[in-house]
C-alpha cells in the first residue's frame, strides 16, 4: 500500500476509543442520584429515651384519653408545669409562641412505664395539633396516625405523618415541677415543610 493510500485510510478511520470515560460518567451519575435521593428523603427523627420513671406505671389498654388543656408558668427562661397535673390527667396540652411568633402546640404525658414525655404536639404534615392516648398508642386526632407511647415509633396511618413524630423537648422534674427550657420552644420549627 502506498504512503498516500495509507494516509487516506487513516483520514477516514479512527482508532477505537476507550469505554472507560463512559463507564466512569455513568457511575458518577448513579452516585449523584443516590446522594440526592438520600438527602431529599424524609427522615425519621431520632427519638430519645424519655428518662427514668417519674410516676407509677399505668395501662391505657381499653381507654381513650383526650388532652386536658392547661396553662404553664413561664419565668426565667423556663416553662413549668406541676407533675401532679400531668400525672392526674395522663396527657395535657398547652401552647406558647416561638421566636417567630408562631403558636407551638405542646403536650406532656405519662407513658405506661411511668416515664414523662414533654414536647411538641403537632402532627406536622397534616397540621394536627392534638393527640390522644388510646390503648398502647399515641394517636393524632386529625389524621389518626399512631405511634408507640413509649418511644414514638410509627405504627400505622399516614407514612408522611409517621416520619415526623412529636419532638422531645428534654424536660426535667425538680421539686414536683416539670421544667422545659423556654429556648426549646423558641427555636422549634415545623420539620415537614
Amino acid at each position: 500500500m502506498s504512503k498516500q493510500a495509507h494516509s487516506k485510510k487513516q483520514q477516514f478511520t479512527q482508532p477505537e476509543k476507550s469505554k472507560l470515560p463512559l463507564i466512569v460518567a455513568v457511575i458518577a451519575i448513579l452516585v449523584l442520584v443516590v446522594v440526592v435521593f438520600t438527602a431529599l428523603r424524609p427522615k425519621q427523627a431520632s427519638v430519645e429515651y424519655f428518662g427514668e420513671p417519674v410516676a407509677v406505671e399505668r395501662s391505657y389498654v381499653g381507654k381513650f384519653i383526650s388532652m386536658t388543656k392547661i396553662e404553664p408558668v413561664v419565668e426565667n427562661g423556663q416553662i413549668k408545669i406541676p407533675l401532679r397535673v400531668v400525672d392526674e390527667n395522663n396527657i395535657v396540652s398547652f401552647e406558647l409562641e416561638n421566636d417567630e411568633g408562631t403558636l407551638v402546640p405542646l403536650m406532656a404525658y405519662i407513658t405506661p412505664s411511668g416515664r414523662l414525655f414533654a414536647g411538641s404536639s403537632m402532627c406536622e404534615p397534616c397540621g394536627g395539633r392534638t393527640f390522644s392516648l388510646a390503648g398502647e398508642a399515641l394517636v393524632c386526632d386529625t389524621c389518626r396516625t399512631t405511634y408507640t407511647i413509649e418511644d414514638h415509633e410509627f405504627i400505622s396511618g399516614s407514612i408522611a405523618c409517621g416520619s415526623y413524630p412529636p419532638s422531645n423537648m428534654h424536660p426535667v422534674v425538680k421539686n414536683g415541677m416539670i421544667i422545659i427550657k423556654e429556648a426549646e420552644v423558641l427555636s422549634w420549627r415545623i420539620r415537614a415543610l
